[in-house]
């Protein structure tokens, strides 16, 4: 197994989530401003403590590293905060055309997005029907990408 073909594999799960990050700031703009609307508050602390749990949670049954994910959504918050707080910077005139084609674009990437999602579930399901969770869930992965990196001789996923 070549340290490449794992960093491979890394790179495209980064570029996975710079996309995934990207999408929910976005969505950031439209908390930002039906809170604005509303007349509400735009950090709600009840929401950051639902997310958080619903971090441990996750953490519990797959073995991620509970601490990493609450840093990571830490800073998610943070940085959906800034954009709610300063809204007028997306405030732009977007073409029908232009939103036409997002539109189009996103729509598929959506149901890409959900399908994984959905896949994932279920595996996450089978195998704790398996009695495989927590660390050993996360342990189970990467044995599967060992095997996969080992018999793939370079070939890419």
């Amino acid at each position: 197994m070549e340290l490449d073909a794992i960093r491979k594999q890394l790179d495209r799960l980064d570029q996975s989530l710079d996309y995934i990050i990207l999408l929910r700031l976005s969505l950031a703009i439209l908390v930002g401003k039906v809170k604005e609307e509303q007349h509400l508050p735009i950090y709600q602390s009840a929401r950051e403590e639902k997310i958080y749990s619903s971090q441990k949670l996750f953490s519990e049954q797959t073995g991620a590293d509970p601490e990493a994910l609450t840093r990571v959504f830490k800073e998610l918050i943070a940085a959906a905060i800034r954009i709610e707080t300063n809204l007028g910077e997306y405030q732009f005139e977007i073409k029908e055309a232009d939103l036409s084609a997002v539109g189009q674009a996103l729509g598929m990437s959506n149901q890409v997005l959900d399908n994984f999602i959905s896949h994932m579930d279920s595996v996450k399901e089978t195998l704790h029907k398996s009695g495989i969770e927590g660390n050993k869930l996360l342990a189970s992965l990467s044995k599967y990408y060992e095997n996969v990196l080992s018999d793939s001789n370079g070939i890419e996923l």
